[in-house]
């Protein structure tokens, strides 16, 4: 055989397993859209509002859609069931991007504000085990966190919240985890940072020097607060102050309520100041250390005997892939999003966060 028969027969079977490829993904796109096309019109709108409205301000999840997993036992014969609801990164509103199998892995505060308020629906769900590792974030969303914590152990006398804290459980981590019946660091955690921060740069300096004027046409003298290309404005400054120091007490008495102490002792240790595992609990703010085998004792004990601990899968998280992956956005859909991103980080706003 010459040398052109082989390059020949070695296009042709490159071509070949490239059309092999190409049929495999559209056979697996076709079979998405139709097992899509042969489900309930009703069903998938309610999957579709759940995945794409604002979950801060949606309707509970029915918990028809999610799928409920047995993670471990303590006995395979427990009765209890205790949801886990894994609660990593910055706290915000916006779900974490899909790009794998969907919301499995999400472990973003809006995800589990959705399962938190379907497991209060859930009758056989009796405590929630929520692991925290975060530094915090948006006062809003650690809020409406909080009072869907308090709303779960309301809801029966016999529920429970047992919170295990990761590497971080600081300022909005803390708060969320205030109302829980009871709290264990790890040995290595740091948590504590109670307070509120709202951040800014002021640029007008360095505007002067490039010569750039800022042109701001307002409503009213204190419509601009904090404007970044104008020197910083004393007035603008107590202005925003006011809001910073309400967040700050509700903060406070949030976290002397969920653990039972003085509100004046909790402002001796919430300046924003972080804390050792060890100075926690010295203060208060956790009931002990441990690892995961000590997590599964004190569930055990929360519950008043062995347990069976639960995770929720989304029911429409693989199908996700072909609907909310970045693959198959448009590009003013990305540009409109990295808008907001730059938009977002740029104004100055209130936060529970450790810096």
């Amino acid at each position: 055989m010459d040398s052109n028969t082989k390059t020949g027969c070695m296009a042709g079977c490159l071509l070949s397993v490239a059309i092999f490829v190409a049929a495999i993904l559209t056979v697996i796109t076709l079979f998405a859209l139709a097992v899509r096309g042969c489900a309930s019109q009703s069903s998938w709108e309610e999957a579709d509002a759940a995945l794409r409205t604002n979950p801060l301000f949606a309707t509970p999840l029915d918990e028809s859609l999610f799928r409920k997993v047995c993670l471990s036992a303590t006995d395979t014969t427990a009765s209890a069931q205790v949801l886990r609801i894994d609660i990593h990164g910055v706290i915000d509103n916006s779900p974490r991007p899909a790009f794998a199998l969907g919301a499995e892995r999400d472990t973003s505060a809006t995800t589990a504000l959705r399962k938190i308020r379907a497991a209060t629906k859930d009758e056989d769900i009796q405590g929630l085990y929520l692991d925290i590792d975060s530094p915090g974030g948006g006062v809003t969303i650690s809020d409406e966190l909080h009072d869907a914590i308090r709303r779960f152990r309301e809801s029966d006398t016999n529920r429970f919240v047992f919170v295990h804290m990761g590497d971080l459980c600081c300022s909005g981590g803390y708060y969320i985890a205030a109302p829980a019946t009871r709290i264990m660091a790890r040995p290595t955690t740091i948590t504590g940072s109670i307070g509120v921060i709202m951040s800014g740069v002021n640029a007008s300096e360095l505007a002067k020097k490039i010569g750039l004027a800022p042109v701001t046409i307002a409503s009213g003298e204190n419509k601009s607060l904090l404007n970044p290309l104008e020197p910083v404005n004393p007035e603008h400054v107590k202005i925003l102050e006011k809001p910073v120091k309400q967040m700050y007490e509700r903060f406070v008495e949030i976290v002397a309520k969920g653990r039972g102490l003085d509100a004046d002792k909790v402002r001796e240790i919430a300046d924003g100041r972080i804390l050792s595992a060890n100075d926690a609990l010295e203060c208060g703010l956790v009931d002990a250390i441990g690892h995961d085998e000590d997590a599964r004792a004190a569930l055990k004990e929360l519950a008043g005997g062995d347990v069976r601990i639960m995770v929720y899968r989304s029911k429409t998280g693989f199908w996700s892939i072909f609907e909310d992956s970045i693959m198959f956005e448009s590009s003013d859909d990305l540009i409109r999003k990295l808008e907001s991103a730059v938009d977002r980080d740029a104004t100055p706003r209130a936060e529970y966060r450790f810096r």
